[in-house]
């Protein structure tokens, strides 16, 4: 394993941390989402997206491993905010 590998395994294993911790937010209060930003939250999942499918193009298995997690993170954070915006944007317009 060289020395590239290890730093990216290590950058993942922080990255899953931090992802577990806002998982951890997200379930005890889920107002939290309520602040996240639409357009934020798809370009975080292509990125983490576009990271994947290095890591498989390097062989990094570890990566691959730990990323998922955060991957399907931003995935649900996105289309959870797209979903809200929408039902906002819809009830608006009842409103009117």
């Amino acid at each position: 394993m060289d020395s590239a590998s290890i730093v990216l395994d290590f950058a993942n294993i922080v990255n899953l941390i931090a992802v577990l911790l806002l998982m951890r937010a997200i379930i005890k209060d889920r107002k939290v989402l309520k602040g996240f930003s639409i357009t934020g939250s798809f370009l975080t999942f292509i990125a983490i997206l576009g990271f994947e499918i290095a890591y498989v193009l390097l062989g990094n298995t570890i990566s691959v491993g730990l990323g998922l997690v955060s991957l399907v993170f931003w995935f649900l954070a996105f289309t959870f905010t797209l979903r809200k915006s929408f039902y906002e944007h819809q009830r608006s317009q009842e409103k009117s």
